[in-house]
């Protein structure tokens, strides 16, 4: 099974290699720059981050939030990069208004607001459980 895995793996791996170096308009050297600065900002900023997170929360988030906070920061993440794009315009293009026609901000604060709450009700749960 892992040989089949292997091979099946390599095989998608040689394929989108292939692609991506005779695709027109392709620009290798680009892409590895890209690539190179995404493992670097990954390896050294959002490793560090997340460890730090996780060292703060065990130090100072009592037992029966630990939880609820630690899901509430995971989707809180997922979402706030998902959404930053959208809030900061990229790809906007000035003479085509509808093409980000709502205020993500303010959406983004909703749906965060949201995920806390239920955090909080979730901890709230957690400790009247407990007692």
């Amino acid at each position: 099974m892992r040989a089949a895995l292997l091979a099946a793996g390599l095989a998608v791996t040689g394929y989108g290699a292939y692609g991506w170096l005779t695709h027109d308009g392709s620009q290798p050297l680009g892409q590895l720059v890209f690539l190179a600065v995404l493992l670097v900002t990954h390896d050294f900023v959002v490793v560090p981050a997340v460890i730090l997170a996780g060292a703060a929360l065990a130090r100072w988030v009592p037992g029966p939030a630990r939880t609820p906070v630690r899901a509430a920061l995971v989707v809180s993440a997922a979402v706030s990069v998902v959404a930053l794009p959208f809030i900061v315009g990229a790809g906007r293009i000035a003479d085509n208004p509808s093409a980000f026609p709502q205020s993500y901000g303010r959406g983004l604060a909703l749906v965060l607001a949201v995920v806390w709450a239920v955090a909080v009700a979730w901890t709230a749960a957690n400790v009247r459980r407990r007692r």
